[in-house]
């Protein structure tokens, strides 16, 4: 048993989410599920590797999502975790991060991590005018 929480995702794009790429080293819960559906949330559970022999410093989990209907190799965004921290990385496009600070491709915003506690993404509006919330990290 290790840290865990939880990350709550909401999509609330007309996009439905289809996972591209999952890795995992060191994670005893990173599981997302194959697509997520346009204005619905899911709630995964995350949990890190923690023992006497675990090198907790090199725990990581990544998972990569494309927004479906999009042009092709432009619509990809990754959640990544390492060293107890979750992050959202906007690889093809750029966000919004409201009220007024810019996301831009390839950047990545911080989502905090919080040990038996909840860490919140929601990615809102449509492809070219996409808008970030979150949780205070």
């Amino acid at each position: 048993m290790g840290q865990g929480g939880y990350l709550s995702i909401y999509n609330t794009t007309p996009h439905e989410w289809r996972k591209t790429f999952q890795f995992a080293y060191q994670m005893n819960s990173w599981d997302f599920p194959a697509t997520i559906a346009p204005f619905t949330a899911v709630n995964i559970y995350i949990e890190f590797d923690e023992g006497i022999f675990t090198h907790t410093g090199d725990d990581k989990g990544e998972v990569n999502y494309e927004l479906v209907g999009c042009p092709a190799g432009q619509a990809q965004f990754q959640l990544v975790t390492t060293l107890r921290d979750l992050n959202v990385k906007f690889i093809e496009f750029p966000a919004r991060l409201a009220p007024d600070t810019d996301v831009p491709v390839g950047g990545k915003l911080n989502l905090g991590w919080r040990d038996d506690g909840v860490a919140v993404f929601i990615l809102a509006g449509q492809y070219g005018n996409l808008h970030v919330l979150k949780n205070a990290a």
